[in-house]
Protein backbone atom coordinates (compact mmCIF):
# COMPACT_ATOMS: atom_id res chain seq x y z
CA UNK A 1 0.00 0.00 0.00
CA UNK A 2 1.19 3.50 -0.73
CA UNK A 3 0.31 6.30 1.65
CA UNK A 4 0.35 9.87 0.50
CA UNK A 5 -0.96 13.11 1.89
CA UNK A 6 -2.62 16.22 0.63
CA UNK A 7 -0.86 19.57 0.95
CA UNK A 8 -1.88 19.89 4.58
CA UNK A 9 -0.18 16.63 5.47
CA UNK A 10 -3.36 14.72 6.31
CA UNK A 11 -5.22 12.09 4.35
CA UNK A 12 -8.07 13.10 2.11
CA UNK A 13 -11.45 11.52 2.78
CA UNK A 14 -13.99 11.30 -0.02
CA UNK A 15 -16.54 9.20 1.86
CA UNK A 16 -20.08 10.56 2.21
CA UNK A 17 -22.86 9.72 4.62
CA UNK A 18 -26.03 8.29 3.16
CA UNK A 19 -28.71 9.81 5.35
CA UNK A 20 -30.14 13.28 4.79
CA UNK A 21 -29.65 14.08 8.45
CA UNK A 22 -25.96 13.27 8.35
CA UNK A 23 -25.44 15.25 5.16
CA UNK A 24 -27.12 18.26 6.73
CA UNK A 25 -24.88 17.98 9.75
CA UNK A 26 -21.79 17.85 7.58
CA UNK A 27 -22.79 21.12 5.99
CA UNK A 28 -22.92 22.72 9.43
CA UNK A 29 -19.30 22.03 10.23
CA UNK A 30 -18.14 18.49 11.05
CA UNK A 31 -19.52 14.94 11.29
CA UNK A 32 -21.50 13.37 14.12
CA UNK A 33 -22.96 9.92 13.72
CA UNK A 34 -25.70 7.75 15.10
CA UNK A 35 -24.90 4.08 15.57
CA UNK A 36 -26.80 3.19 12.42
CA UNK A 37 -25.13 5.85 10.26
CA UNK A 38 -21.69 4.71 11.39
CA UNK A 39 -22.47 1.09 10.58
CA UNK A 40 -23.75 2.11 7.15
CA UNK A 41 -20.33 3.66 6.48
CA UNK A 42 -18.78 0.37 7.58
CA UNK A 43 -21.00 -1.64 5.24
CA UNK A 44 -20.52 0.63 2.23
CA UNK A 45 -16.75 0.72 2.69
CA UNK A 46 -16.48 -3.06 2.55
CA UNK A 47 -18.91 -3.46 -0.34
CA UNK A 48 -17.04 -0.89 -2.41
CA UNK A 49 -13.62 -2.40 -1.89
CA UNK A 50 -11.97 -4.61 -4.51
CA UNK A 51 -9.70 -7.59 -3.71
CA UNK A 52 -7.40 -6.70 -6.61
CA UNK A 53 -6.45 -3.22 -5.40
CA UNK A 54 -2.69 -2.68 -5.65
CA UNK A 55 -0.27 0.19 -5.49
CA UNK A 56 -1.52 3.57 -4.34
CA UNK A 57 -4.49 4.00 -2.01
CA UNK A 58 -5.42 6.96 0.16
CA UNK A 59 -5.92 6.15 3.79
CA UNK A 60 -9.09 7.65 5.16
CA UNK A 61 -10.01 8.34 8.76
CA UNK A 62 -9.59 5.28 10.93
CA UNK A 63 -13.31 4.65 11.37
CA UNK A 64 -14.08 4.55 7.63
CA UNK A 65 -11.24 2.30 6.48
CA UNK A 66 -12.89 -1.03 7.17
CA UNK A 67 -13.25 -4.53 5.83
CA UNK A 68 -11.15 -5.38 2.82
CA UNK A 69 -10.44 -1.78 1.82
CA UNK A 70 -6.72 -2.30 2.41
CA UNK A 71 -4.79 -5.08 0.68
CA UNK A 72 -1.09 -5.47 1.42
CA UNK A 73 1.13 -5.76 -1.66
CA UNK A 74 4.21 -7.94 -1.76
CA UNK A 75 7.22 -5.62 -1.67
CA UNK A 76 10.89 -6.48 -1.63
CA UNK A 77 12.74 -4.28 0.85
CA UNK A 78 16.47 -3.98 1.16
CA UNK A 79 17.51 -1.21 3.55
CA UNK A 80 17.57 -1.25 7.32
CA UNK A 81 17.89 1.93 9.39
CA UNK A 82 21.10 2.88 11.15
CA UNK A 83 21.36 3.50 14.88
CA UNK A 84 21.22 7.17 15.86
CA UNK A 85 20.86 7.49 19.66
CA UNK A 86 21.30 11.27 19.91
CA UNK A 87 18.50 12.06 17.48
CA UNK A 88 16.23 9.44 19.02
CA UNK A 89 16.72 10.76 22.53
CA UNK A 90 15.79 14.26 21.44
CA UNK A 91 12.67 13.05 19.67
CA UNK A 92 11.34 11.45 22.84
CA UNK A 93 10.37 14.97 23.96
CA UNK A 94 8.03 15.46 20.99
CA UNK A 95 4.32 15.01 21.75
CA UNK A 96 3.58 13.01 18.62
CA UNK A 97 0.05 11.91 19.53
CA UNK A 98 -1.08 15.41 20.46
CA UNK A 99 0.15 16.69 17.09
CA UNK A 100 -1.51 13.73 15.36
CA UNK A 101 -4.93 14.46 16.87
CA UNK A 102 -4.67 18.15 16.00
CA UNK A 103 -4.03 17.35 12.33
CA UNK A 104 -6.52 14.54 11.68
CA UNK A 105 -9.93 15.90 10.65
CA UNK A 106 -13.03 14.74 12.45
CA UNK A 107 -13.37 13.10 15.83
CA UNK A 108 -11.31 10.09 16.84
CA UNK A 109 -11.32 8.22 20.12
CA UNK A 110 -8.92 9.61 22.72
CA UNK A 111 -7.20 6.32 23.53
CA UNK A 112 -3.88 7.05 21.82
CA UNK A 113 -3.06 9.62 24.50
CA UNK A 114 -2.41 6.69 26.83
CA UNK A 115 0.70 5.74 24.82
CA UNK A 116 2.62 8.77 26.07
CA UNK A 117 0.79 9.00 29.39
CA UNK A 118 1.72 5.43 30.38
CA UNK A 119 5.00 5.23 28.41
CA UNK A 120 3.77 2.32 26.33
CA UNK A 121 5.80 2.99 23.18
CA UNK A 122 9.07 1.28 22.30
CA UNK A 123 11.92 3.62 21.35
CA UNK A 124 13.74 2.51 18.20
CA UNK A 125 16.33 5.19 17.25
CA UNK A 126 16.25 3.83 13.71
CA UNK A 127 17.57 6.41 11.25
CA UNK A 128 18.48 6.57 7.56
CA UNK A 129 19.74 9.46 5.41
CA UNK A 130 19.49 9.92 1.64
CA UNK A 131 19.40 12.99 -0.65
CA UNK A 132 20.32 15.16 2.36
CA UNK A 133 17.10 14.15 4.11
CA UNK A 134 17.23 12.15 7.33
CA UNK A 135 14.29 10.07 8.56
CA UNK A 136 14.33 8.85 12.16
CA UNK A 137 11.76 6.44 13.60
CA UNK A 138 11.49 7.50 17.21
CA UNK A 139 8.87 5.14 18.61
CA UNK A 140 6.66 2.16 17.79
CA UNK A 141 3.56 1.03 19.70
CA UNK A 142 1.50 -2.16 19.39
CA UNK A 143 -1.27 -3.60 21.60
CA UNK A 144 -2.70 -6.42 19.48
CA UNK A 145 -5.42 -4.16 18.05
CA UNK A 146 -3.50 -1.30 16.46
CA UNK A 147 0.04 -0.14 15.98
CA UNK A 148 1.52 3.34 15.84
CA UNK A 149 4.74 4.56 14.26
CA UNK A 150 6.14 8.01 15.23
CA UNK A 151 8.95 9.51 13.15
CA UNK A 152 10.75 12.75 12.27
CA UNK A 153 12.06 13.96 8.92
CA UNK A 154 14.91 16.48 8.82
CA UNK A 155 16.03 18.37 5.71
CA UNK A 156 19.77 18.77 6.28
CA UNK A 157 20.46 21.47 3.66
CA UNK A 158 17.15 23.07 2.74
CA UNK A 159 16.68 26.60 4.10
CA UNK A 160 13.00 26.33 4.97
CA UNK A 161 10.49 23.58 4.22
CA UNK A 162 6.89 24.10 3.11
CA UNK A 163 3.75 22.02 3.49
CA UNK A 164 4.58 20.41 0.13
CA UNK A 165 7.77 19.04 1.70
CA UNK A 166 5.95 17.60 4.74
CA UNK A 167 4.77 14.30 3.30
CA UNK A 168 6.01 10.71 3.29
CA UNK A 169 5.17 8.14 0.58
CA UNK A 170 5.73 4.51 1.44
CA UNK A 171 4.78 0.84 1.18
CA UNK A 172 5.02 -1.74 3.94
CA UNK A 173 4.83 -5.42 4.79
CA UNK A 174 5.38 -7.68 7.79
CA UNK A 175 7.75 -10.60 8.02
CA UNK A 176 5.70 -13.77 7.77
CA UNK A 177 2.28 -12.09 8.05
CA UNK A 178 -0.27 -10.40 5.80
CA UNK A 179 -2.86 -8.95 8.19
CA UNK A 180 -5.99 -7.13 7.15
CA UNK A 181 -5.36 -3.47 7.99
CA UNK A 182 -6.70 0.06 7.78
CA UNK A 183 -5.55 3.36 9.19
CA UNK A 184 -4.61 7.00 8.88
CA UNK A 185 -1.66 9.36 9.23
CA UNK A 186 -0.79 13.02 9.83
CA UNK A 187 2.28 15.24 9.45
CA UNK A 188 3.19 18.42 11.35
CA UNK A 189 5.93 20.93 10.49
CA UNK A 190 7.96 21.53 13.67
CA UNK A 191 10.75 23.82 12.43
CA UNK A 192 12.41 25.38 9.41
CA UNK A 193 14.00 22.06 8.52
CA UNK A 194 11.87 19.39 10.25
CA UNK A 195 8.45 17.79 10.37
CA UNK A 196 7.11 14.85 12.36
CA UNK A 197 4.65 12.16 11.36
CA UNK A 198 2.45 9.60 13.04
CA UNK A 199 0.88 6.62 11.29
CA UNK A 200 -1.86 4.62 13.05
CA UNK A 201 -3.14 1.26 11.79
CA UNK A 202 -5.93 -1.02 12.91
CA UNK A 203 -4.77 -4.56 12.28
CA UNK A 204 -5.56 -8.20 12.76
CA UNK A 205 -3.31 -9.98 15.31
CA UNK A 206 0.36 -10.18 14.36
CA UNK A 207 2.93 -12.85 15.20
CA UNK A 208 4.84 -12.41 18.45
CA UNK A 209 7.79 -10.01 18.02
CA UNK A 210 6.89 -9.21 14.41
CA UNK A 211 8.98 -6.85 12.29
CA UNK A 212 7.57 -4.21 9.99
CA UNK A 213 9.39 -3.30 6.78
CA UNK A 214 8.70 0.20 5.44
CA UNK A 215 9.86 1.14 1.96
CA UNK A 216 10.03 4.93 1.62
CA UNK A 217 10.87 6.03 -1.90
CA UNK A 218 9.71 9.63 -1.73
CA UNK A 219 9.65 12.39 0.89
CA UNK A 220 7.95 15.63 -0.07
CA UNK A 221 8.97 16.24 -3.67
CA UNK A 222 12.26 14.31 -3.43
CA UNK A 223 12.72 10.75 -4.68
CA UNK A 224 15.18 8.57 -2.79
CA UNK A 225 15.53 5.52 -0.55
CA UNK A 226 14.73 5.67 3.16
CA UNK A 227 13.82 2.01 3.77
CA UNK A 228 13.60 1.04 7.45
CA UNK A 229 12.72 -2.01 9.54
CA UNK A 230 11.10 -1.58 12.96
CA UNK A 231 10.05 -4.01 15.72
CA UNK A 232 6.40 -4.59 16.62
CA UNK A 233 6.16 -6.09 20.10
CA UNK A 234 3.53 -6.71 22.78
CA UNK A 235 6.20 -6.47 25.46
CA UNK A 236 4.82 -3.33 27.14
CA UNK A 237 1.10 -3.79 26.60
CA UNK A 238 0.56 -7.51 27.16
CA UNK A 239 0.83 -7.30 31.00
CA UNK A 240 -1.82 -4.54 30.93
CA UNK A 241 -4.20 -6.35 28.55
CA UNK A 242 -7.33 -8.24 29.63
CA UNK A 243 -8.94 -10.77 27.30
CA UNK A 244 -12.46 -12.07 27.90
CA UNK A 245 -13.88 -14.99 25.90
CA UNK A 246 -17.67 -14.90 26.42
CA UNK A 247 -18.58 -17.54 23.79
CA UNK A 248 -22.17 -16.28 23.88
CA UNK A 249 -24.47 -17.22 21.00
CA UNK A 250 -27.20 -14.78 20.09
CA UNK A 251 -29.76 -14.09 17.38
CA UNK A 252 -31.28 -10.80 16.26
CA UNK A 253 -34.04 -10.76 13.64
CA UNK A 254 -33.02 -14.19 12.41
CA UNK A 255 -29.30 -13.39 12.17
CA UNK A 256 -27.12 -15.58 14.39
CA UNK A 257 -23.77 -14.63 15.86
CA UNK A 258 -21.29 -15.69 18.54
CA UNK A 259 -19.58 -13.14 20.80
CA UNK A 260 -16.15 -14.75 20.63
CA UNK A 261 -13.70 -12.41 22.38
CA UNK A 262 -13.32 -8.96 23.93
CA UNK A 263 -9.83 -7.48 24.34
CA UNK A 264 -9.19 -4.55 26.67
CA UNK A 265 -5.87 -2.74 26.33
CA UNK A 266 -4.75 0.60 27.81
CA UNK A 267 -5.32 2.21 24.41
CA UNK A 268 -8.31 0.42 22.90
CA UNK A 269 -11.00 -2.25 23.05
CA UNK A 270 -11.92 -4.83 20.44
CA UNK A 271 -14.97 -7.07 20.14
CA UNK A 272 -14.66 -10.17 17.92
CA UNK A 273 -17.91 -11.68 16.66
CA UNK A 274 -18.21 -14.87 14.62
CA UNK A 275 -21.00 -14.84 12.04
CA UNK A 276 -21.80 -16.18 8.59
CA UNK A 277 -23.72 -12.99 7.78
CA UNK A 278 -21.08 -10.28 7.72
CA UNK A 279 -22.18 -6.63 7.90
CA UNK A 280 -25.79 -7.47 8.63
CA UNK A 281 -25.69 -6.25 12.24
CA UNK A 282 -23.94 -3.49 14.16
CA UNK A 283 -22.18 -3.94 17.50
CA UNK A 284 -21.55 -1.28 20.16
CA UNK A 285 -20.35 -1.35 23.72
CA UNK A 286 -21.23 0.24 27.10
CA UNK A 287 -19.76 -0.26 30.57
CA UNK A 288 -21.75 -0.95 33.73
CA UNK A 289 -22.38 2.79 34.20
CA UNK A 290 -23.86 2.98 30.68
CA UNK A 291 -20.81 4.93 29.52
CA UNK A 292 -20.70 4.51 25.77
CA UNK A 293 -17.33 3.44 24.35
CA UNK A 294 -15.93 5.64 21.58
CA UNK A 295 -16.29 3.88 18.24
CA UNK A 296 -13.02 3.36 16.36
CA UNK A 297 -13.90 1.41 13.21
CA UNK A 298 -13.43 -2.26 12.50
CA UNK A 299 -12.93 -4.91 9.86
CA UNK A 300 -14.43 -8.20 8.79
CA UNK A 301 -13.78 -11.25 6.65
CA UNK A 302 -13.89 -15.07 6.70
CA UNK A 303 -16.87 -15.23 9.04
CA UNK A 304 -15.36 -12.87 11.62
CA UNK A 305 -16.02 -9.22 12.45
CA UNK A 306 -13.72 -7.08 14.61
CA UNK A 307 -15.31 -3.94 16.03
CA UNK A 308 -12.85 -1.48 17.58
CA UNK A 309 -13.56 1.01 20.35
CA UNK A 310 -11.68 3.37 22.61
CA UNK A 311 -10.33 2.16 25.98
CA UNK A 312 -12.21 1.85 29.23
CA UNK A 313 -12.87 5.22 30.84
CA UNK A 314 -10.44 6.48 33.47
CA UNK A 315 -13.33 7.02 35.85
CA UNK A 316 -14.39 3.36 35.56
CA UNK A 317 -11.29 1.33 34.58
CA UNK A 318 -12.53 -2.05 35.86
CA UNK A 319 -16.29 -2.39 35.36
CA UNK A 320 -18.02 -5.47 36.71
CA UNK A 321 -19.51 -6.06 33.28
CA UNK A 322 -19.89 -4.53 29.84
CA UNK A 323 -22.97 -4.57 27.64
CA UNK A 324 -22.79 -5.38 23.95
CA UNK A 325 -25.53 -3.65 21.94
CA UNK A 326 -26.55 -5.55 18.81
CA UNK A 327 -28.91 -4.11 16.24
CA UNK A 328 -29.82 -4.04 12.58
CA UNK A 329 -29.03 -1.11 10.38
CA UNK A 330 -32.19 0.90 9.71
CA UNK A 331 -32.61 1.57 5.99
CA UNK A 332 -34.62 4.34 4.42
CA UNK A 333 -35.64 5.92 7.71
CA UNK A 334 -36.10 9.67 7.44
CA UNK A 335 -35.12 12.14 10.10
CA UNK A 336 -35.21 15.85 10.78
CA UNK A 337 -32.96 18.04 12.87
CA UNK A 338 -33.93 20.39 15.63
CA UNK A 339 -31.61 23.16 16.82
CA UNK A 340 -31.43 24.25 20.45
CA UNK A 341 -29.68 27.52 21.36
CA UNK A 342 -28.41 29.25 24.50
CA UNK A 343 -26.22 32.31 25.04
CA UNK A 344 -23.07 32.43 27.15
CA UNK A 345 -22.27 35.89 28.48
CA UNK A 346 -20.19 34.83 31.47
CA UNK A 347 -20.34 32.48 34.49
CA UNK A 348 -23.56 34.12 35.65
CA UNK A 349 -25.38 32.77 32.57
CA UNK A 350 -24.88 29.16 33.69
CA UNK A 351 -26.28 26.62 34.23
CA UNK A 352 -28.42 26.51 31.10
CA UNK A 353 -30.55 23.56 29.94
CA UNK A 354 -31.17 22.50 26.34
CA UNK A 355 -33.92 20.14 25.22
CA UNK A 356 -32.40 16.85 24.08
CA UNK A 357 -33.62 13.71 22.30
CA UNK A 358 -36.58 11.59 23.43
CA UNK A 359 -37.66 14.08 26.07
CA UNK A 360 -34.22 14.24 27.68
CA UNK A 361 -32.11 17.24 28.65
CA UNK A 362 -28.54 18.47 28.44
CA UNK A 363 -27.50 21.01 31.07
CA UNK A 364 -24.32 23.02 30.50
CA UNK A 365 -22.82 23.58 33.93
CA UNK A 366 -19.46 25.29 33.42
CA UNK A 367 -17.03 26.72 30.86
CA UNK A 368 -13.29 26.95 31.48
CA UNK A 369 -10.99 29.09 29.33
CA UNK A 370 -7.52 27.56 29.23
CA UNK A 371 -4.38 28.84 27.56
CA UNK A 372 -4.95 26.97 24.31
CA UNK A 373 -8.47 25.52 24.59
CA UNK A 374 -12.01 26.00 25.86
CA UNK A 375 -13.53 23.25 28.00
CA UNK A 376 -17.31 22.86 28.34
CA UNK A 377 -18.82 20.79 31.17
CA UNK A 378 -22.32 19.39 30.83
CA UNK A 379 -24.67 16.85 32.41
CA UNK A 380 -27.18 14.73 30.49
CA UNK A 381 -30.45 13.55 31.98
CA UNK A 382 -30.04 10.01 30.61
CA UNK A 383 -27.79 7.71 28.59
CA UNK A 384 -29.49 8.61 25.30
CA UNK A 385 -28.29 12.22 25.59
CA UNK A 386 -24.81 11.63 27.01
CA UNK A 387 -23.08 12.47 23.70
CA UNK A 388 -24.80 15.59 22.30
CA UNK A 389 -23.70 17.30 19.11
CA UNK A 390 -22.71 20.69 20.51
CA UNK A 391 -21.34 23.65 18.51
CA UNK A 392 -19.92 26.89 19.88
CA UNK A 393 -20.44 30.05 17.82
CA UNK A 394 -18.54 33.21 18.73
CA UNK A 395 -19.71 36.79 18.28
CA UNK A 396 -18.12 37.06 14.83
CA UNK A 397 -19.92 33.98 13.51
CA UNK A 398 -16.99 31.59 13.88
CA UNK A 399 -18.16 28.04 14.61
CA UNK A 400 -16.22 25.52 16.65
CA UNK A 401 -16.66 21.81 17.35
CA UNK A 402 -14.67 19.51 19.57
CA UNK A 403 -12.13 17.32 17.77
CA UNK A 404 -12.04 15.02 20.79
CA UNK A 405 -14.70 12.76 22.20
CA UNK A 406 -16.45 13.74 25.41
CA UNK A 407 -14.85 12.45 28.64
CA UNK A 408 -17.05 11.30 31.51
CA UNK A 409 -16.16 12.96 34.82
CA UNK A 410 -18.65 11.44 37.28
CA UNK A 411 -19.71 7.92 38.19
CA UNK A 412 -22.99 9.10 39.73
CA UNK A 413 -24.34 11.06 36.76
CA UNK A 414 -23.90 11.47 33.01
CA UNK A 415 -21.52 14.39 33.52
CA UNK A 416 -18.96 15.00 30.78
CA UNK A 417 -16.43 17.51 29.56
CA UNK A 418 -15.76 18.53 25.95
CA UNK A 419 -12.63 20.29 24.76
CA UNK A 420 -12.81 22.92 22.01
CA UNK A 421 -10.24 25.20 20.39
CA UNK A 422 -9.56 28.46 22.17
CA UNK A 423 -12.37 30.92 21.42
CA UNK A 424 -11.29 34.35 20.18
CA UNK A 425 -14.08 36.25 21.94
CA UNK A 426 -16.88 36.30 24.49
CA UNK A 427 -19.88 36.23 24.48
CA UNK A 428 -20.68 33.19 22.37
CA UNK A 429 -23.60 30.91 21.65
CA UNK A 430 -24.24 27.21 22.30
CA UNK A 431 -25.98 25.33 19.48
CA UNK A 432 -27.10 21.73 20.04
CA UNK A 433 -28.29 19.71 17.03
CA UNK A 434 -30.82 16.98 17.82
CA UNK A 435 -31.90 14.26 15.38
CA UNK A 436 -35.57 13.33 15.40
CA UNK A 437 -36.80 10.28 13.49
CA UNK A 438 -40.12 9.85 11.73
CA UNK A 439 -40.81 6.60 13.56
CA UNK A 440 -39.44 4.98 16.67
CA UNK A 441 -36.38 2.87 15.97
CA UNK A 442 -36.23 -0.68 17.26
CA UNK A 443 -34.14 -0.96 20.40
CA UNK A 444 -30.92 -2.97 20.05
CA UNK A 445 -30.44 -6.30 21.76
CA UNK A 446 -28.34 -6.02 24.94
CA UNK A 447 -25.93 -8.75 26.02
CA UNK A 448 -24.43 -8.42 29.50
CA UNK A 449 -20.87 -9.80 29.69
CA UNK A 450 -19.32 -10.12 33.17
CA UNK A 451 -15.60 -9.47 33.65
CA UNK A 452 -13.38 -11.11 36.24
CA UNK A 453 -10.44 -8.76 36.79
CA UNK A 454 -8.61 -11.12 39.17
Amino acid sequence: MTLHSDKKGTEQDWSMESSEAAQSRLKRLSPSFTFEELWELHRQSVENSRPSIKGSMMLRKKWVILGNAVILGAILLTGIGLYSPNVGAALKKVFFIDLFYKNVPGIMDNGLYQIEKQNLGTATDVSVTDRNIRLTVAEVFYDGIQFVVNYQVEYLKKKKITEEDAAVYYDYEFEGASPQMGGTHAFTITGDHTFVGTTVFDTEPLPENARLHIAIRRIGTTDGNWDVTVPVSLGKTKPLTKIVRPQITGSYEGKTFVVDQITFTPVGTQVVVKTDQLLSLYYFLEDDLETRFDSAGGMGRNGEERSNFGPLSEINPKPQYVTLLVGKMASGQSSTQRDEYADYTGPESLPVTLRGAKGGRVTITDVQFLEDSTVVYYEASDAANQRPYLILEDSSGGRFTSNKNAVRVSRESFAYKLEYPKLPSIPFKFEMVVDEYSKERKEPMKIKIPIDWE
